[in-house]
């Protein structure tokens, strides 16, 4: 989700990867591990290791080192209907390995938006036509066209860290699309926040989600906090919260944190900072969800569309590693500017970056983009309706190395500076 109108998008098989992955480890917080993740998996990917289990004939949809061959067969009139308003629900067979489930599709995305005659993202909604089916174990996919990532893997990437260390976040894959009998061309499928996602990583799964609809919406805004699920029936938990993020000084901390997942808030701020996903709540306010847990009353951030991580930013800074690279920026959401200016939250976030940049490093990020290059790198430069050259993939899986070599350095002096 960008909020910049002045550049716009334009516009199977399996295999065994192995790759470096950090030793399972537990630093001792609340709530808080550094996952196991198998050497075979696909780099980045951490769902269970569990074959087919969901059955022979269906199994899980996000089965690493599977690109999936999925096709879309729109109803009759369907295709105009997507012309005149893609936001509106239409219906489709989704068809995989011989088999097909009528489903409803919409166009997604902001400035990342295509007509439905380009590469537009999409929403696949499995069970609005029939509440009672799922395709290969889920109810809702997005399709999104990674349109501002020459490589196509930072998603993969990015979500694969978070879940790996222990935090709430989208599962992926890849998919060749075919719509309509037409090559689409290569896919992140991407887990969206629904009660699933809430399912795996929240002891109660029954409160109130919440995403930032708008550019600079902070959690105290309901005009622009939209609804994405509400099964307490009310508001009034989310109107405390973002009167509490509000305050200020001495009260700051004894306000917030009864209402976060201490932890995880920390982690939060954190994480964006290592990976440098700065089109985030904490560097521009974008790009993120708040979930409530009702038995605890406590509040976790969520991180969503991360095609823009890295220190990557297309239109103005042509190479990752440049954007959002100044730690002390990080500061734009209500609650991350709060934690800088509370000594002890501010402390626990640097040992956060000084703890995440140890575990970057044992990831060897580096290995991973190779591993996914490849992986995916022929089937990017098949792609008929791609926005990038053979040369800005190689560019870019090439600068992606290097960011992962050069950042845990980086990381550990800043948390020098701050004397840590």
């Amino acid at each position: 989700m960008l909020w910049f109108g002045f550049l716009a998008c334009t516009g199977s098989s399996a295999i065994e990867l192995g790759g470096g992955r950090p030793e399972d480890t537990d630093d001792g917080r609340s709530g808080v591990e550094v996952r196991d993740t198998a050497p075979d998996r696909l780099p980045g990917d951490s769902s269970p290791d569990t074959g087919e289990a969901t059955g022979v004939d269906d199994p899980d949809l996000y089965l690493p080192g599977e690109i999936m061959e999925l096709s879309l067969d729109l109803e009759r009139g369907a295709y105009d209907a997507l012309r005149r308003d893609g936001r509106e629900y239409v219906e489709a067979a989704l068809g995989w390995d011989g088999r097909s489930w009528p489903v409803a599709i919409h166009i997604k995305g902001s400035s990342s938006w295509q007509e439905i005659s380009e590469k537009p993202s999409l929403v696949v909604d499995v069970n609005r036509v029939d509440p009672e089916q799922s395709f290969r174990g889920t109810r809702k996919f997005y399709l999104h066209n990674d349109c501002y990532d020459p490589s196509q893997m930072s998603e993969t990437l990015a979500y694969g860290f978070y879940r790996e260390w222990g935090y709430p976040a989208s599962r992926t894959t890849f998919v060749h699309l075919t719509l309509d009998g037409e090559d689409y061309g290569l896919y992140t499928l991407v887990e969206p926040h629904e009660d699933p996602f809430l399912e795996e990583w929240f002891a109660d799964p029954n409160g109130n989600l919440y995403e930032n609809r708008d550019a600079y919406c902070d959690v105290d805004d309901l005009r622009c906090m939209e609804v994405e699920q509400s099964d307490e029936g009310s508001d009034e938990a989310i109107g405390r919260f973002g009167a509490a993020s509000k305050r200020s000084g001495s009260e700051w901390r004894p306000a917030v944190e009864p209402l976060l997942d201490w932890p995880r808030f920390i982690d939060s701020l954190a994480l964006e900072i290592t990976i440098v996903h700065w089109d985030s709540y904490s560097y521009d306010l974008s790009n993120y969800s708040v979930y409530h847990e009702p038995s605890t009353d406590r509040w976790t951030f969520l991180t969503q569309s991360m095609d823009l991580d890295f220190g990557y930013r297309p239109w103005s800074y042509p190479n990752c590693g440049e954007y959002g690279m100044d730690i002390d920026k990080y500061t734009m959401g209500s609650l991350a500017a709060g934690c800088r200016a509370d000594e002890a939250c501010m402390a626990e976030l640097v040992e956060r970056v000084s703890f995440y940049a140890d575990q970057l490093e044992a990831a060897d990020g580096a290995a991973r983009v190779r591993e996914l290059d490849a992986f995916i790198g022929e089937a990017v430069k098949d792609d008929p309706r791609r926005y990038w050259s053979d040369r800005e993939y190689d560019t870019h899986v090439e600068c992606l190395q290097q960011f992962f070599v050069d950042r845990p350095a980086q990381l550990r002096e800043w948390v020098a500076a701050q004397g840590g």
